[in-house]
């Protein structure tokens, strides 16, 4: 389950009016500006684009007819266009006697080197100047579509990567590249390229060599610039998730590059929106004969944390104590509200950990409140737990080894959007399990809605305490007779081995987030002590016995919770291409934004 959210930048006007079939472009200015999302990507893109005409005007293109490649059969005149259905396994090891492309700071240390040469004649024990050099990287693309990227390894000219890469693919072109780059502070420059022939990789054997690195002139870039690098085609027919389902090869270990493998055994809970009218929802008929059992998302999360007994732990962009769970059930016993059952889960003895992101725009110091930009009430949550047993720890978003520049746009701009609610729940025989809930549908004013999306009809019943419109609030002036705006998104509950993931996931965000940076480090001491130690909980079942509690279930689910690991770019759209390729009979996708040119190729 993928979730984004995004903010649009047009509204029709004059010379776009509704249903005239007249589009905005790529390069007209944004006329809309409703809410933050808007206004900041607004802002943006006029930046980002003047970047990238910066950076056409600074790189010259590579004609990839003069890139160096294997020599086959007819290399010489032209390379034949093929499919490439599959995966690739590639490795790139490194590279040799790459060009200085930072030519500016290498005539400015040639220069100070010169005047400063008599000083530092007499001068012992002092080293010269440092060499400033190229920052490489190399890419790899097919048809056009990056496929993998190296990291960049500073100021050097002969970097060792040693990067592995197992990647699907399903592609038309007559050349796997391999572009070497040099990174920018802004941008980067093309040092040169290498060329694999897909007909020497359909053949399907491993291809291992050192190659030269050919530049845009069709020349070597450098004397003796060479890259080694190994790959081999594995085609569709030989991939056994492609024709049994990510179950049938128990050696399978799930997308590639994340940090969680696949988990086998267990069950899911699909929700669209946080409640929904059964009468209005389809009725499946399962392989086994039995109807598929909808779920109502909120009055879920209410059940299981009204029933938890050792461990309570969610995670938010915002997390809203006054938000009403259950609305719509005459059945409903006692108070819904998420503050009120959290406080009294805890006096009860059960840990309630709240880990929000820290909006750096919203204040509450001494008697004065301000809300912030993005209105998430973070402070406000803090505030109400401030004198009870539950711990709220708002999480700023912080860049990890970085310019000060960075760490200042990080932490202002972007946001934690994790969103789940961990609890322990029945496992029978006395014993407790770990269920979680993730997916896209904060605990927050404003989310409750169900399939009918009403912006009027319900502003004075379920929505009375709860209006919510980014475009429309009372600092503005009255919202009488405002709409409401709807939400829709979807949730699921993990029940299994992968709840344990999420349950690992938030432990480790909760360890970083609390351990204290700068003068902290002198008035506190460090501790985890707010984490349960769930192995030493003798009634809790752990992770190696999880899956054992859904054994002869045909409704059992393997089950991937997909975090990247460091340094791995494009996680998410290589979990649409897996998803694509290893599905034979349906795919329904439900999304805001969808511009993986790769996705379209699997599709």
């Amino acid at each position: 389950m993928i979730n984004y959210a995004t903010g649009c930048i047009f509204e029709y006007d004059s010379g776009h009016p509704l249903g005239s079939g007249v589009v905005f472009k790529e390069e007209d200015t944004p006329n809309f500006i409703g809410s933050f999302y808007s206004n900041t990507k607004a802002m943006f893109i006029p930046f980002s684009r003047f970047r990238r005409k910066k950076q056409r005007r600074k790189r010259k293109p590579i004609p990839f007819s003069n890139v160096a490649h294997l020599a086959c059969q007819d290399s010489m005149t032209s390379l034949r266009v093929s499919l490439l259905h599959g995966n690739l396994d590639i490795t790139v090891f490194e590279a040799r006697n790459l060009p200085n492309m930072d030519l500016f700071h290498k005539n400015l240390l040639d220069l100070f080197s010169r005047l400063s040469v008599k000083f530092l004649s007499k001068m012992d024990g002092n080293d010269p100047p440092a060499k400033i050099t190229s920052d490489p990287y190399v890419t790899i693309s097919v048809s056009d579509a990056v496929i993998g990227r190296t990291f960049v390894i500073s100021n050097t000219e002969n970097p060792t990567w040693g990067q592995h890469f197992y990647v699907p693919v399903a592609h038309y072109a007559s050349e796997v590249h391999f572009v070497v780059k040099d990174s920018d502070v802004v941008g980067s420059e093309t040092m040169g390229a290498v060329g694999i022939p897909v007909e020497q990789l359909l053949l399907g054997l491993p291809i291992t060599g050192t190659y030269p690195i050919i530049g845009a002139n069709g020349k070597q870039c450098n004397p003796g610039a060479v890259l080694t690098l190994s790959i081999q085609y594995i085609p569709m027919d030989m991939v056994p998730f492609y024709h049994g389902g990510v179950g049938a090869d128990r050696s399978y270990q799930g997308v590639p590059g994340t940090y969680f493998p696949i988990r086998r055994g267990g069950s899911v809970t699909l929700y669209q929106d946080a409640h929904a009218h059964d009468e209005k929802l389809p009725q499946l008929l399962l392989a086994n004969g039995r109807m598929y059992q909808h779920g109502h998302c909120w009055r879920d999360i209410f059940d299981a944390i009204s029933q938890a007994k050792k461990l309570i732990y969610i995670t938010g962009w915002s997390v809203y104590h006054l938000v009403q769970l259950v609305r719509e059930d005459p059945n409903a016993k006692g108070s819904s509200v998420l503050g009120e059952i959290l406080k009294f889960k805890s006096q009860e003895g059960v840990r309630v950990l709240l880990l929000v992101w820290d909006d750096p725009t919203s204040i509450s110091i001494l008697g004065y409140k301000n809300n912030g930009v993005m209105g998430t009430s973070d402070e406000e949550t803090r505030c109400y737990f401030k004198h009870s047993s539950v711990q709220v720890l708002l999480c700023p978003r912080i860049a990890g080894k970085s310019t000060w520049m960075k760490k200042r746009e990080t932490g202002t701009i972007y946001t934690h959007h994790q969103k789940s609610a961990i609890v322990d729940a029945d496992a029978s025989n006395n014993r407790r399990k770990i269920v979680a809930f993730v997916g896209g549908l904060d605990l927050f004013k404003g989310r409750y809605d169900t399939q009918d999306h009403s912006i009027f009809s319900t502003l004075k019943t379920i929505h009375k305490e709860d209006y919510h419109n980014a475009n429309y609030n009372k600092k503005q002036g009255s919202t009488d007779g405002c709409p409401r705006e709807p939400w829709h998104d979807l949730h699921c509950k993990i029940d299994g081995p992968a709840a344990y993931d999420v349950l690992t996931n938030f432990e480790e965000r909760w360890k970083k987030a609390s351990k204290p940076r700068g003068l902290q480090k002198i008035i506190a001491s460090h501790s985890d002590s707010s984490l349960l130690c769930i192995d030493r909980i003798p009634d809790l079942v752990g992770l190696a016995d999880a899956s054992t509690l859904h054994e002869g279930d045909p409704e059992g689910w393997h089950v991937q919770v997909c975090q990247k690991k460091k340094k791995k770019k494009k996680l998410v759209k290589l979990i649409f291409i897996v998803g694509f390729i290893s599905c034979k009979y349906y795919i329904f996708m439900s999304d805001s934004v969808f511009r993986y040119c790769n996705c379209c190729n699997s599709l």
